[in-house]
């Protein structure tokens, strides 16, 4: 039981056996939604079709898959040619059953207005919502960029309320994900993630109760143990009664 606790649980592509096991148990106890990535020691990349149809083959629960969309490791700036490549990708997760994809594109500090628009179209054509990762974090304006992207018809924002790799938390940034709940007014999903332990989730999640707000607490090494395995008494103590 998840106590009306959005979980999200970020998962690396890694070994299909694992990512089985991963998938089904934290499902199984409540997890609802799962961001695959490959390469996550690279800050995640696009994973596999095989891997997006193992995963969504051992969902339960009416859990979600969203997959991340970046081709390259590098920063938020999406050129012309690796735009093109993440629009046959947004189709490639779509045909392989998943229910939304995640990327970012900025330049110069500022939303790309014009890739973001035209990912955004795709993956509406292909029936997927979308999730603007934290390149958000990386943006100048984000107030202003949080209006653009409701604009768009983004559903989510991931974001720790901190700068990009400054190594702050998303409880270091709880004054600004306060900020972004009540200027958003639950018009978009804002997805808490970055840092996040068994330890401090608990004032994310009080957050997000204080607003009722339409948000989700997102997780990636608090869950996991060193070899990359679900760690049931973790995901049940995310989502225990407060």
């Amino acid at each position: 039981m998840n106590n009306g606790k959005f979980l999200e649980v970020c998962l690396n592509e890694g070994c299909f056996k694992q990512l089985t096991n991963n998938i089904s148990m934290a499902s199984n106890l409540g997890a609802k939604r799962f961001e695959l990535c490959s390469n996550l020691h690279l800050d995640g990349l696009t994973p596999s079709v095989k891997a997006i149809d193992c995963a969504v083959k051992n969902l339960t629960n009416n859990a979600e898959l969203v997959v991340m969309i970046r081709p390259k490791v590098g920063s938020f700036i999406v050129s012309t040619e690796c735009h093109q490549v993440m629009q046959k990708q947004i189709a490639m997760a779509a045909n392989a059953g998943a229910h939304g994809v995640v990327f970012g594109a900025v330049k110069h500090g500022e939303l790309d207005l014009e890739v973001t628009r035209s990912l955004v179209a795709t993956a509406k054509q292909h029936g997927l919502k979308v999730t603007f990762h934290r390149a958000f974090d990386t943006l100048t304006n984000p107030l202003c960029a949080l209006n653009e992207l409701i604009s768009l018809g983004v559903d989510r924002i991931l974001t720790a309320g901190t700068p990009w790799q400054s190594g702050q938390s998303a409880v270091d940034g709880l004054n600004q994900l306060n900020t972004y709940l009540a200027h958003s007014a639950n018009q978009i999903e804002i997805v808490m993630g970055g840092g996040v332990t068994l330890e401090n989730a608990e004032a994310i999640w009080r957050l997000i109760k204080n607003h009722s707000a339409n948000a989700a607490v997102h997780v990636h090494s608090c869950v996991h143990n060193e070899n990359g395995v679900i760690n049931a008494e973790a995901i049940n103590k995310l989502l225990s009664k407060d």
